[in-house]
């Protein structure tokens, strides 16, 4: 285990605290399940703390808590694509114990609906859903993406198109001929 340099937890606390709501939204919209955002945002944490002499410009600590994440993200995905599967998605109508047989449709067609949403947004290559995450679902400009991934602006609104198109086509594919796709669109706010 590497030796961690001192750190002023005060001044350390002081600069990040304010970021885990935005860093689990964001942990969150990548992985789908919120303990999985939690382990992410204590991965990214932790490996804040013990660079934190890293960070050179402290305007820039959101940005650079958001690299971390991103890192660990991306790191995550690699190896999960190794292992099996054995969530098969259903346990959330298990805890879903009243209302009429009409209320439980209407659940699950709301639960689906956004299920699918986040299973196609983890299908799209990151380099599209990172974009699509930080501008929709984050209400970040173009230059703050631009910044935060270190990508021109041009490249960050291409990626965007690209992105939602992506995420129009499959959706509508999944759901042809389903009501499904109408409860889709509003939900995801990507065809404004």
């Amino acid at each position: 285990m590497p030796k961690l340099r001192r750190v002023d937890k005060k001044h350390f606390k002081e600069l990040t605290y304010p970021h885990l709501e935005f860093l689990y939204n964001v942990a969150l919209k990548y992985s789908g399940k919120p303990y999985d955002a939690e382990d992410l945002v204590q991965e990214t944490m932790y490996t804040a703390f013990r660079k934190f002499s890293q960070l050179r410009e402290e305007s820039k600590c959101r940005s650079w808590l958001f690299m971390i994440l991103r890192s660990h993200f991306l790191k995550e995905k690699r190896q999960a694509s190794k292992r099996p599967i054995l969530d098969d998605g259903d346990g959330y109508l298990k805890n879903v114990n009243s209302g009429s047989p009409n209320e439980l449709v209407e659940k699950y067609e709301s639960k689906m609906s956004k299920e699918e949403v986040q299973r196609v947004l983890r299908l799209i290559p990151e380099k599209f859903q990172s974009p699509l995450i930080l501008y929709y679902m984050e209400d970040m400009t173009y230059q703050e993406i631009s910044e935060y991934l270190d990508i021109p602006i041009g490249t960050v609104m291409s990626r965007l198109a690209r992105g939602k198109k992506y995420m129009k086509n499959e959706i509508t594919r999944r759901t042809k001929g389903t009501s499904v796709v109408k409860k889709i669109i509003p939900i995801t706010g990507l065809w404004a």
